[in-house]
């Protein structure tokens, strides 16, 4: 009887899977070593510091509300109790007493013009514009505005830029956030909601006196006949001056172009009005007159513009730059 005798060896043996499994662990676990302590830079020296106070400036800004407070109360409307001001935030209200708000980008008309008033070393120190060496601090060089079309926007006669003038010679950081600004009012009407007396002239009551200028924007006119357009404008009886008392626009979303009168089907049309023109505080007689315009909703009463009123926006940018 032949026997087969099987050798058996009993020597460690390693799988290829588990060498190249084990590659990939180690080769993931280095990248993480390596790459998580980036994710959680506190600021500390050099420029991932300017990169930090510049992102945190600019986002606290259009994200926060801000917040005052004292031994009795406290809220979201800092702009209202400048005395007591804890932090600052440009961010609209939605509930003044919550610390949130639903509305991040939508930047606050008031809480900005307050903001230009704080005085210099205690910005500095809510916004967290400076560092310190060796326990000693000092303050970044800053600045901080919102733009429109490329230059300072105003706001109240108010050019909304603080900080320092840019050094050409030092490096910094800048962060760029787009907002939506709140401008002034604003009131909406479609073609059927217009009220008039007099044909093709539509009348809405306006009463001020108003912080910012007024805008009435006007949609879905009712065309009639040939060449329909926009002639004047006239307060109280007397016929205004185009550019120096009140300019159009015709509305395309967001942007807008010149507006010389012409009408088509689809229009939306703006008219900004100087706010000037209503500061005596009593209730004007505002009459927009057109051709081949049908308004077919009869006054008096005439429509006022204060009950349909609303805060404005308009796109800007906040810009925050930062250096050492």
């Amino acid at each position: 009887m032949a026997y087969i005798l099987e050798m058996i060896d009993e020597k460690g043996q390693i799988a290829v899977d588990f060498l190249l499994g084990i590659s990939l662990f180690l080769i993931a676990l280095t990248f993480t070593v390596q790459f998580i302590p980036g994710m959680f830079i506190s600021g500390s020296a050099g420029e991932s510091s300017l990169d930090y106070t510049a992102y945190r400036t600019a986002t606290v800004l259009v994200e926060d509300t801000g917040w005052w407070g004292n031994s009795t109360s406290s809220g979201t409307d800092w702009e209202e109790h400048p005395v007591s001001i804890m932090r600052i935030g440009l961010a609209v209200d939605d509930d003044p007493s919550s610390k949130l708000t639903n509305t991040p980008n939508l930047i606050s008309r008031n809480k900005t013009l307050e903001m230009m008033n704080v005085d210099e070393k205690t910005f500095i120190e809510m916004m967290g514009l400076y560092n310190n060496v060796d326990d000693t601090p000092f303050s970044y060089g800053y600045n901080i505005s919102f733009k429109q079309n490329g230059n300072v926007l105003m706001l109240n006669n108010t050019s909304i830029v603080r900080g320092q003038i840019i050094p050409n010679y030092q490096e910094s950081t800048k962060i760029t956030r787009i907002v939506l600004m709140e401008k002034g009012t604003i009131a909406s009407f479609t073609g059927d909601n217009l009220t008039s007396e007099l044909a093709n002239t539509a009348t809405i009551n306006v009463t001020g006196p108003f912080e910012e200028n007024i805008t009435i924007r006007i949609s879905d006119l009712n065309l009639t006949g040939s060449s329909p357009m926009f002639l004047n404008a006239s307060l109280e009886g007397t016929t205004l001056t185009r550019a120096s008392n009140y300019t159009m626009w015709k509305m395309d979303g967001w942007d807008k172009e010149p507006f010389n009168g012409s009408l088509s089907s689809g229009d939306i049309i703006s008219f900004d009005f100087d706010k000037e023109l209503f500061s005596t505080g009593t209730e004007c007689r505002l009459d927009l007159e057109f051709i081949n315009v049908s308004l077919p909703t009869p006054g008096p009463p005439f429509t006022k513009y204060n009950n349909e009123s609303a805060p404005y926006y308009e796109p800007a940018y906040l810009v925050v730059e930062v250096w050492q």
